[in-house]
């Protein structure tokens, strides 16, 4: 019997050392390793256009189910060089298996204090600027402080990759998309119909933004399907490889203790349930560039939407806005 706690000790204590190697090794190197300039301060005072505030009674409901709920947060980064070109949040419910997404436009509008250009006051700019951090505070910011819990970001190669890993995305393609960008070398060209795109063919459709209807709206509608087509062909017996390979192109800040229980709460996550939103809001021209300027009021009540859940829920009036009104 010593024999065999001896030998389980030793064996034990072994596991221990190789498992918090393996913990320190994906804590340390996972992490973005752009990190920019000091962290992004606050956004300049809102300019005509985009000078709404939300008075503070208008916050409490929202502000109540955010310190009720359990869900978790993220910023999902599409990255093109120093911009990102696609950014989404990501908020799931462990609870109840719920996923909803928000795209937020790459021309949202956001002057940050010191960067006073026009092209540095898109949303798209800030990873450059400040890292993957500093988008994290910016979007909590624009959501009324909602916390986002951490950042996941990924560049084309690894999209690339990662839908090659889960045997390529079905998706359907309602118009011709035809487009060439001789500068790049990029050649994109599908026939309307029913695709399964591999990594290659499906970053080109990520990337395409000609000929929609609705300009980039409807380039963020075309990558939330495709997204939402990609989660459900991975939630299966393919998820190890995925993992694996994700592994190798993706870069958070979320310790491994954490993603394993975010990935052991997610099992029995219905795909059927994903929601995909756009940020509220409107392009608008300022000085000749576009931009997208957000509602905040629209805003606040899409986030109450997502975290109330269903529930039927009343406004709740601030005390002191009651007390005023006696």
């Amino acid at each position: 019997m010593k024999t065999f706690f001896k030998i389980f000790s030793i064996a034990f204590l072994c596991f221990v050392i190789l498992f918090s190697g393996i913990v320190w090794s994906f804590n340390r190197f996972m992490k973005d390793n752009h990190s920019g300039s000091d962290l992004v301060a606050k956004a300049v005072e809102w300019e005509e256009e985009n000078k709404e505030e939300l008075q503070p009674e208008e916050k409490d409901l929202l502000r109540r189910l955010v310190n009720e709920s359990s869900r978790v947060n993220m910023v999902l980064l599409g990255l093109d060089g120093p911009r990102s070109d696609t950014m989404m949040f990501v908020s799931f419910n462990p609870d109840s298996k719920k996923l909803d997404m928000i795209s937020i436009p790459r021309d949202t509008y956001y002057h940050r204090q010191g960067y006073d250009r026009l092209d540095k006051r898109k949303i798209n700019s800030v990873y450059g600027d400040h890292g993957a951090n500093g988008v994290k505070t910016v979007v909590s910011d624009i959501l009324i402080d909602v916390p986002v819990d951490y950042y996941v970001t990924v560049n084309y190669k690894g999209v690339e990759a990662i839908i090659d890993s889960i045997g390529g995305v079905p998706i359907h393609i309602p118009r011709l998309m035809d487009y060439e960008d001789k500068a790049e070398g990029l050649r994109i060209y599908f026939e309307p119909g029913h695709h399964v795109l591999n990594g290659e063919n499906g970053v080109k459709f990520l990337r395409y933004r000609k000929s929609y209807p609705d300009g980039d709206l409807g380039r963020i509608k075309a990558q939330q399907e495709f997204v939402k087509s990609a989660i459900k062909k991975a939630m299966g017996f393919r998820l190890p490889a995925v993992a694996t390979t994700a592994f190798r192109y993706v870069r958070t800040d979320m310790e491994l203790q954490d993603a394993l229980r975010l990935a052991t709460s997610a099992t029995g996550l219905n795909t059927e349930e994903i929601s995909s939103y756009m940020l509220p809001g409107e392009d608008k021209y300022r000085n000749g560039v576009s931009y997208y300027f957000h509602d905040m009021q629209a805003i606040r009540d899409l986030l109450i939407e997502i975290y109330a859940e269903g529930r039927e829920l009343e406004e709740e009036t601030s005390p002191l806005v009651e007390d005023e009104e006696e």
